[in-house]
């Protein structure tokens, strides 16, 4: 079976490396997924990047059923097309290479930080002028500390910002100095209520909380990133008003004043059942009026919302001189 622990810090599986993309972080962008995540939320639109190492999925509306799949697994772990035993599999992924539908496909590939750095170099031109960089994304980014510190350290060498994106799931003691070397954290927040977070995304919300107050408090003396938080409105779940008051007044006590607002849309479901995963919950569409509503409140709170590539960066300082400490 294909262990889960695969963490190899020379490569560690990246599961999508998006070009040309403007709402994650200031000017043009790409976008590196890491695969690897420590929360399970309900809504989650990538269940893709749950999992640290490669993995196997089967898109049953283009198996033509050759059996192409069974017939070349030398562990053999399918015993049709769609159903193969994980605990056989070895992820030597040869029926992924030899399907000739496409129907097997795999999530996930491990890279070096040459192989990244080789594919975002052609874009290094139009980042710099539209002062752009590379946004580190997942997954959960920070499960490979030193890759992704190398990473940035060599893309701040050719003058290339580096921004983070993270659940806030993370020991930050251990990960002070590859954090701080970023430019900007995007940092997620989810369920103000520590039993709600654990129900909805699988953990306590409470290292969260504590690196999130701990990032702000750098920001502002000028030792750490620029902090960007931003929050899933996920209908009766995130939008509610003790949800959207409780993060409004912590957000306020720890100095910040503005927020990014993601509006929920249903795009994992394909995912889980071409990964064998269970369906997700369903929740209802989120509406302008729910959107409104939830702007409404946060602003009474004294924070400003922003939609996802609409940010004013310059609410952050992005131009103190910053000393890791």
């Amino acid at each position: 079976m294909v262990s889960d622990n695969f963490k190899d810090i020379r490569k560690p599986a990246i599961f999508s490396i998006q070009h040309f993309c403007l709402h994650d972080g200031p000017g043009v962008r790409s976008m590196v997924f890491f695969k690897g995540c420590p929360l399970r939320c309900s809504w989650c639109q990538n269940p893709e990047s749950w999992r640290t190492s490669p993995e196997v999925a089967f898109k049953a509306h283009l198996c033509i059923d050759c059996k192409t799949c069974v017939d070349i697994c030398p562990q053999q772990a399918i015993s049709a097309p769609g159903n193969r035993d994980v605990q056989k599999c070895d992820g030597c992924f040869l029926c992924v290479e030899n399907c000739p539908s496409g129907a097997m496909v795999c999530f996930g590939k491990n890279y070096t930080s040459d192989d990244v750095l080789e594919e975002l170099h052609p874009e290094f031109p139009y980042m710099k002028n539209t002062g752009g960089g590379v946004t580190f994304s997942g997954g959960e980014p920070t499960l490979f500390p030193e890759f992704v510190g190398q990473l940035s350290t060599r893309l701040h060498e050719q003058g290339i910002h580096t921004t983070l994106e993270t659940c806030g799931y993370f020991d930050s003691d251990t990960d002070k100095a590859f954090l701080f070397d970023m430019d900007l954290v995007l940092f997620d927040i989810k369920l103000f209520d520590e039993a709600a977070h654990r129900r909805f995304c699988g953990k306590s919300n409470n290292e969260i909380k504590k690196n999130l107050t701990r990032f702000s408090a750098c920001s502002s003396a000028g030792s750490g990133p620029p902090v960007w938080p931003r929050l899933p409105l996920i209908p009766t779940v995130t939008d509610t008003y003790e949800n959207l008051t409780g993060w409004a007044q912590f957000l306020d006590s720890i100095g910040i004043q503005y927020l990014t607002l993601v509006p929920y849309h249903n795009l994992g479901a394909s995912k889980r059942e071409w990964l064998n995963l269970p369906p997700a919950p369903e929740f209802i569409a989120m509406t302008d009026e729910r959107l409104e509503d939830a702007v409404k409140l946060l602003e009474q709170h004294g924070i400003s919302c922003f939609a996802p590539g609409e940010e004013d960066w310059a609410r952050a300082d992005f131009n103190t001189k910053r000393n890791p400490g």
